[in-house]
């Protein structure tokens, strides 16, 4: 028998006060507890491996506070990665990388303006993997069409299928790509971003990328590009190792990490070369540090940020200005001979400073331990090999594929297949 709640009221054997509570229920409807993160992922198509590796790591996923946001790579992201048992045998990486996967705070996708980005911090606070403040970080930002993509290490991106799913300590995102962990300079240089190997060879070449860069914790990079060094070939191949040190430290700020939307107008940023500054100019679409155009900007590594840019800074010239009617910039050093052309087929300064990688084949071989919070590596020195995997090099030290460094447990062809 089903009874009203007239009909309760009615009733001789309940108390006053059991007939108020049950009026006041009737008056007034419960609210909905929203359900929990099996269930929701339950709920959603293709999300069979996210499930799996959600419930093969308890100890991440019950635990977690309220307001967690999490990006949900569906089946098909996991299927990009080509190798997935391989990937998943490796318990410590894939830890790793869910915990990257997890946002501690909750990020509402309608709420991100379209053409604007935010960084937003994970569950990826292992030094091993996460040098910086607060956590790893994400990028995510709103298209123009709407859609919200995730940029990780290496500019691996993921779209946003499904957004904000509501569980009950926080959302849900569906991605379609498994975001990728930063990784160091040097991995990120002579694997994704290839324009910035000229920077990372002088930074070898001043004795500065184990001094400076592998320790930092947290660190903004102004990057020349290959070509920026390429019209200084003549003037750097004569330059003083002192004044090579002094010029590339002033292309490093030391103790934050800098995303394009904090470079405000006519601010300035204090350089790892003594008492000099750094100083930023926006121009309509434009933003400039110096004289030297960003052309791009927020590339994700271990320890920071990278930003390209079209020139190489002169700690000597620090207050250049750019000519924002032109459509490229001078150089700021005084070009010794006639300045040489860019390209592919025109060495590139400074890449026969790269340190071979121990798949190189080198005649002469001197080795050092690298240790950079992740695996040990070693890597060889002094023997030069028959060709350079760098376009247009000539008698450089080959400069094979490197192992990850910071960031990573897996090789960078374990992650991606080869």
């Amino acid at each position: 028998m089903v009874f009203g709640l007239s009909s309760l009221r009615s009733a001789p054997c309940l108390p006053t006060a059991l007939l108020a509570i049950i009026a006041a229920l009737g008056c007034a409807p419960m609210a909905a507890r929203a359900a929990d993160l099996e269930s929701v992922l339950a709920g959603q198509t293709n999300m069979t491996t996210f499930r799996e590796l959600v419930k093969d790591h308890p100890d991440i996923f019950t635990k977690l506070p309220s307001g967690i946001t999490i990006a949900a790579p569906n089946d098909n992201a996991f299927d990009k990665l080509g190798n997935f048992d391989e990937w998943r045998d490796n318990k410590t990486h894939v830890e790793a990388v869910l915990k990257y996967h997890v946002m501690p705070k909750v990020v509402s996708m309608p709420s991100i303006i379209k053409g604007d980005s935010i960084w937003a911090p994970t569950l990826l606070t292992d030094p091993a993997f996460s040098p910086i403040k607060g956590g790893q970080r994400l990028i995510l930002t709103k298209q123009p069409g709407g859609e919200v993509v995730f940029t990780s290490g290496f500019a691996n991106r993921g779209t946003v299928l499904v957004e904000d799913i509501e569980w009950d300590k926080g959302l849900v995102q569906v991605i379609d790509s498994v975001m990728r962990i930063p990784e160091n300079l040097e991995s990120t240089a002579r694997n994704a971003y290839h324009d910035m190997t000229a920077f990372l060879g002088a930074l070898y070449a001043a004795d500065l990328y184990d001094e400076l860069i592998l320790p930092a914790k947290d660190i903004t990079i102004f990057a020349p590009t290959n070509a920026a060094f390429q019209k200084l070939a003549s003037t750097f191949s004569t330059l003083p190792k002192a004044q090579l040190r002094s010029i590339l430290r002033y292309h490093i700020i030391p103790g934050e990490v800098s995303q394009i939307w904090e470079f405000k107008n006519a601010s300035s940023l204090a350089t790892a070369e003594k008492n000099q500054s750094i100083h930023i100019l926006r121009h309509t679409n434009f933003i400039f540090a110096n004289s030297a155009q960003m052309l791009q900007t927020d590339i994700l590594i271990a320890n920071g940020a990278v930003h390209l840019i079209d020139n190489v800074l002169n700690p000597k010239s620090n207050i250049t200005r750019p000519d924002v009617e032109a459509t490229s910039q001078k150089p700021v050093f005084t070009v010794a001979g006639t300045q040489t052309g860019t390209g592919t087929a025109v060495p590139t300064p400074f890449t026969e400073h790269l340190p071979c990688t121990v798949s190189c084949p080198v005649t002469e071989v001197a080795s050092r331990t690298e240790t950079t919070g992740g695996p040990t590596r070693t890597v060889q020195q002094g023997g030069v090999g028959p060709t350079s995997t760098n376009g247009g090099v000539g008698g450089a030290r080959c400069t094979g594929m490197v192992g990850v460094g910071m960031g990573a447990v897996m090789g960078v062809g374990a992650w991606i297949g080869l």
